[in-house]
């Protein structure tokens, strides 16, 4: 075994920098049979050249070796820091009297958190219900108190007024407002069930007629015999009898087709009804539950 904590003399650090050139570092048993330096590094063990070259490296970058054992501990902290123009990253080095161990401080300048009580997700029909309620207007509430009310007691939801025109055209419709000199004031209980009661009639006599036409066309298929019977007539008819034989099955096919094109379409307009209503519902909702901000509260 070496002497560890001998002091290094320059000639054995040459030793040991033309050792490392010759057979590369970590090669520290190799280094110290070459005769070309053992005769120099015979007080030397493997553990003391590979001591020294790490001290040798690290002098060779500018720092002692009392700062080399500072390195381990040191941290270079980039902490965000908000400013007017920019999200700037400042490097933030401890120096050698204080190190602290500083964590990232994360800051988001979209996100802003206030506290307060948490509003419960409404939809826009309510909102619209519960401003004509609490206005109390003579004759209803137009579109302008009914988009100030909500805005003032909610949030201002960016294209409410627009949202709110088809919103109430759609209540109207649906016989929950009733519009009288651009007004909206809402409607009796009976006259909405009555109006929702019918439409809900009609998409199903709609539907109805669709699977009628569908029964009514699949007993209406006929067989290999009866057709070859229904050809048989056909060819002991006078050219007259023919004429006229065809132009009832061309008027009969064209009426069924008539009947069906009705039917299938008195269905579809009522089911695009329901799921347009269904899908304005939603896009309002989901809205709603995108905007956090508190109830204002007035003083």
């Amino acid at each position: 075994m070496g002497a560890p904590k001998q002091k290094w003399t320059a000639e054995e650090e040459q030793a040991l920098k033309a050792g490392v050139v010759k057979h590369g570092v970590g090669k520290w048993r190799t280094i110290l049979k070459d005769p070309e330096f053992s005769g120099v590094l015979y007080l030397r063990s493997n553990v003391d050249l590979k001591d020294k070259w790490r001290n040798l490296s690290v002098m060779a970058n500018g720092w002692s070796s009392r700062e080399k054992s500072r390195l381990s501990v040191r941290r270079v902290h980039q902490v965000p820091r908000q400013d007017e123009n920019s999200m700037a990253i400042t490097p933030v080095v401890p120096s050698d009297e204080e190190i602290v161990d500083v964590k990232p401080l994360q800051v988001s300048r979209d996100i802003v958190h206030i506290p307060g009580p948490k509003r419960s997700n409404l939809s826009l029909d309510k909102l619209i219900m519960e401003a004509i309620t609490s206005l109390k207007e003579n004759g209803g509430s137009n579109k302008t108190a009914i988009a100030a009310f909500i805005e003032d007691q909610y949030w201002a939801l960016p294209g409410l007024k627009s949202m709110l025109s088809a919103k109430l055209k759609f209540l109207t419709a649906s016989g929950k407002l009733i519009k009288v000199n651009r007004k909206y004031r809402i409607a009796p209980i009976a006259a909405y069930s009555d109006r929702r009661r019918n439409s809900s009639m009609l998409y199903l006599k709609g539907r109805q007629k669709a699977s009628m036409k569908i029964d009514r066309d699949e007993t209406n298929i006929l067989t290999r015999s009866q057709i070859d019977l229904e050809l048989e007539k056909i060819r002991s008819m006078t050219p007259q009898e023919a004429a006229a034989f065809a132009a009832r099955a061309v008027a009969e096919a064209e009426a069924a087709i008539a009947e069906a094109e009705e039917a299938a379409k008195e269905a579809e307009a009522a089911e695009a009804d329901a799921e347009a209503a269904q899908a304005f519902a939603d896009a309002t909702t989901k809205s709603a539950k995108g905007r956090k901000s508190p109830k204002r509260i007035h003083t």
